[in-house]
């Protein structure tokens, strides 16, 4: 498995074990855009982070959440929840060990068709086993 598979895998499972996900569409299984709330973990790079006797490579993720109108207060929940889970990776991913997580951004906003999306950022860099 890749290192952006690793990292994206072991956030997805993560979210999925909290509460806060609970009824959420898009981490199991793919959504329609109706079916919400809805979340996704993507890899959107990854690169080199080797070192002379290793090889790394640093992960940047998003985490996309989208709730409906009348969800809007368990938005910052999800939020928060996502940016814990995403710091707390440690040990091992597989082939891959953690070396550090760090939150790099969290934004939210309203959609013009009134439903609410947060996207919260990670930067994992991770060591070949």
């Amino acid at each position: 498995m890749s290192a952006g598979e690793a990292v994206r895998a072991a956030i997805s499972d993560a979210l999925r074990a909290r509460p806060e996900f609970v009824g959420v569409d898009g981490l199991v299984r793919d959504t329609s855009p109706n079916n919400l709330p809805q979340a996704k973990v993507e890899v959107a790079g990854a690169t080199d982070w080797s070192a002379k006797a290793c090889r790394g490579r640093e992960i940047r993720t998003l985490t996309t959440i989208r709730v409906s109108k009348g969800q809007e207060m368990r938005l910052p929940m999800m939020v928060l929840a996502a940016e814990d889970t995403g710091m707390a990776l440690e040990g091992a991913l597989g082939d891959w060990q953690v070396g550090s997580a760090v939150l790099t951004a969290s934004r939210s906003g309203p959609l013009p068709d009134g439903t609410r999306r947060a996207v919260v950022e990670h930067r994992v860099r991770v060591m070949a086993n």
